[in-house]
């Protein structure tokens, strides 16, 4: 009795069907929504988050390399906003010694105030640093504003509040062991945290 001499692997067939097969991308699709009030998540401070609108109003297509290269512009402008504003949070330091002594001058610096000279942009590789950041309640509903929302609901300010304050307190305060009668994750139907 002879076992075949060269018998097919079947593990080298699905590498070699494999190899032909690549996915490779030739475009990006980028979609643009207008901004509205979310209420759908819930930022860290401060009530209004930002959304946006259930349907796109605009749609553009970019090779792969210009999609990179507008990505790297946009953020290194973000880069510069957000250094611009690291910078002036610095002076109105200074001027006002930590924020001890009110300073008229401190209250009148704005961001036209920092010029482009006066970043070290260059110091920071951008693929590094970039990531999103929080954004302010202020900021938030200036960008909602700016986005043509007229009425920001007042209401979802308390139900974020409420929220957080809520996931602040995780589990009961069972010792030891349980008791069905006082224990909050009983009577949530869950097990004893």
């Amino acid at each position: 009795w002879a076992l075949p001499l060269a018998a097919p692997s079947i593990l080298r067939r699905s590498r070699a069907r494999r190899a032909g097969k690549r996915v490779r991308f030739a475009q990006v699709t980028v979609y643009y929504f207008a901004r509205r009030q979310g209420f759908t998540c819930v930022p860290s401070a401060g009530g209004s988050s930002l959304g946006m609108a259930p349907r796109h109003h605009r749609a553009r297509r970019y090779s792969l390399s210009q999609f990179a290269h507008l990505r790297q512009v946009s953020h290194r402008q973000h880069l510069r906003q957000h250094l611009r504003r690291e910078k002036l949070r610095a002076r109105r330091r200074e001027l006002t010694q930590n924020g001890t002594v009110p300073s008229a001058e401190a209250a009148g610096l704005t961001l036209a105030d920092v010029s482009d000279d006066d970043l070290d942009v260059g110091q920071v590789e951008v693929g590094d640093y970039f990531y999103l950041q929080p954004l302010p309640t202020k900021r938030r509903r200036a960008l909602l504003r700016a986005s043509g929302v007229r009425r920001i609901d007042a209401e979802e300010r308390q139900e974020l509040r409420a929220l957080r304050l809520s996931r602040e307190q995780c589990g009961c305060l069972c010792r030891l062991t349980c008791e069905p009668r006082t224990c909050a994750c009983s009577q949530a139907g869950i097990q004893c945290q």
